[in-house]
């Protein structure tokens, strides 16, 4: 299973900018930073032969306001000097391309902002906000029931990226991981506090493991999507002995996988659901850092640390320009087992023609993003569906198997009863366990019918302590679409957070 286990705040949109003092038309004024900011703020695609218009804003202590514009990648420029700029695409690109417009203040040399774009084939606009996703055993194989896919980082503010595969996609975490080792010609920058101490993360899942790496900003991009100064984690390393402990997951081997891309309920990795982030010391939610989140380090340890929103490991999604309130994972019906099994993952709910809900029902979560799942006897308080778990995980009595207790070796057929936090609605879900042993020696990587033990049955009490998890994993997609609405964005269903499928 993964389910992250520390909480996930809207991430404000755009890119850094720069400031300082520098040569041409005369210094700053001390005190007085020269800052520039560009319209539109977020990344953006450009089909070929397309157009974009882009405007810089100036503040500064003098009156020279003029910025220089310079281009990474293929197309034109309709000037250097004039703002706005209209910025063409080429007539033709045989894949997706990137290109990075920079303006830069007349007035101080050091004062930049850019604009991450992506010049898309023709035929591919349509598509833009669609990723493809395989069940394929992953990048260390054998990997059961894992959905994986390739994203595409970039050193920000650059042209030089690095396609990574592999990378597991999960409705049950929040952010961005990639392994070192991925992105080894890639610098990002990495995120400090005052006296240059270097920001890590400890993302610590539901199955016992975690994932341990400095933070850094990067432009990724995702299909069409552009998210641009994205704060990711770059798995590495070992954490100091401490509260960040379990299975460190930082090889391709131990993490079954080549990074995660978590585009769960909430913005961010460390969040309260509608109230705030208790790793950001502003919101007062906290009068000491959450252990086992994030941490400061210098050559002498880490300590565990406040960070502020804008520096948290966020979700991709809502970094883009549009389609950026959450993603809908869709995956053909499977009976059994098969070799390989495709799907796709969409961004946007309600954003675009391939992303409505349609018949989908919305099911509301509660203040720790959890629903009601009625199972056997048993009221489950805190259910999720989480596509980075590769089963249906539940507390039961079935016989587990003796050489993976991870899983069920007895078979089941029943129903589940799903109820939105609010008591509304009331859906039925068929569920099916057969023999995990038997499953595995097919040689396949999908099953729609493998299911594993998460905790100890009719344990669950009404104050929330036991075992109260129904965890959707997987095989629960197959044969659906599902929506995952991110917290406090805006959707045709409501505002998020809710699942609908």
């Amino acid at each position: 299973m993964r389910r992250l286990l520390t909480l996930a705040l809207i991430v404000t949109l755009g890119l850094a900018v720069g400031c300082g003092s520098g040569s041409g038309g005369g210094s700053t004024p001390v005190g007085v930073p020269t800052t520039v900011t560009l319209s539109p703020s977020a990344g953006q695609f450009v089909a070929s032969s397309g157009t974009l218009v882009i405007t810089a804003a100036v503040a500064t202590g003098l009156s020279n306001t003029a910025v220089n514009w310079t281009l990474s990648g293929p197309g034109t420029l309709s000037s250097k000097t004039a703002n706005p700029v209209t910025y063409t695409a080429p007539s033709s690109v045989t894949a997706n391309t990137p290109v990075v417009v920079t303006a830069t203040a007349a007035a101080s040399s050091s004062s930049t902002a850019y604009l991450p774009l992506t010049v898309l084939p023709a035929a591919s606009v349509a598509t833009a906000n669609v990723l493809a996703i395989s069940v394929d055993g992953g990048p260390a194989p054998p990997y059961p029931d894992g959905a994986f896919t390739s994203v595409t980082i970039c050193s920000p503010g650059t042209t030089t990226c690095q396609t990574v595969d592999g990378i597991l996609v999960d409705t049950g975490s929040e952010g961005l991981r990639v392994l070192s080792s991925e992105i080894a010609n890639l610098s990002l920058t990495t995120l400090t506090d005052s006296n240059g101490n270097v920001l890590n993360d400890c993302a610590q899942f539901g199955d016992g493991s975690f994932t341990w790496g400095p933070v850094g900003l990067a432009d990724v991009r995702i299909s069409g999507e552009v998210a641009g100064g994205l704060p990711v984690q770059v798995i590495s390393g070992t954490p100091p002995s401490g509260d960040c402990t379990g299975n460190n997951e930082n090889t391709a081997p131990l993490l079954g996988a080549n990074g995660i891309l978590g585009i769960g309920l909430e913005p961010t990795d460390c969040y309260i659901p509608g109230t705030g982030s208790p790793c950001d010391s502003s919101t007062g939610l906290a009068g000491s850092p959450p252990p086992g989140t994030y941490y400061t380090c210098s050559s002498s340890g880490c300590s565990a640390a406040f960070v502020p929103v804008s520096d948290q490991v966020a979700v991709p999604t809502v970094y883009f320009s549009a389609d950026n309130n959450g993603t809908v994972v869709t995956f053909p019906a499977l009976a059994g087992s098969a070799a390989t099994l495709d799907g796709t993952l969409s961004f946007g709910i309600g954003t675009q023609t391939n992303n409505v809900l349609g018949s989908a029902v919305p099911y509301g979560v509660d203040a720790n993003d959890n629903f009601v799942t009625l199972f056997v006897g048993q009221t489950l308080t805190s259910s999720f569906i989480d596509s980075g778990s590769n089963g249906l995980f539940f507390p039961s009595a079935l016989t587990v198997c003796t050489d993976n207790a991870s899983f069920y070796c007895a078979p089941l057929a029943t129903t589940a009863t799903n109820e939105g936090a609010s008591g509304t609605p009331i859906g039925t879900v068929n569920i099916t366990i057969d023999d995990a042993d038997t499953l595995f020696l097919t040689g396949d990587s999908a099953f729609s019918t493998l299911g594993g033990p998460n905790g100890t049955v009719n344990t669950c009490a009404v104050d929330g302590s036991g075992s109260c998890s129904f965890d959707f994993g997987l095989p629960f997609f197959f044969g659906r679409s599902v929506f995952t609405a991110v917290d406090g964005q805006t959707t045709t269903a409501g505002t998020g957070p809710f699942w609908a499928y």
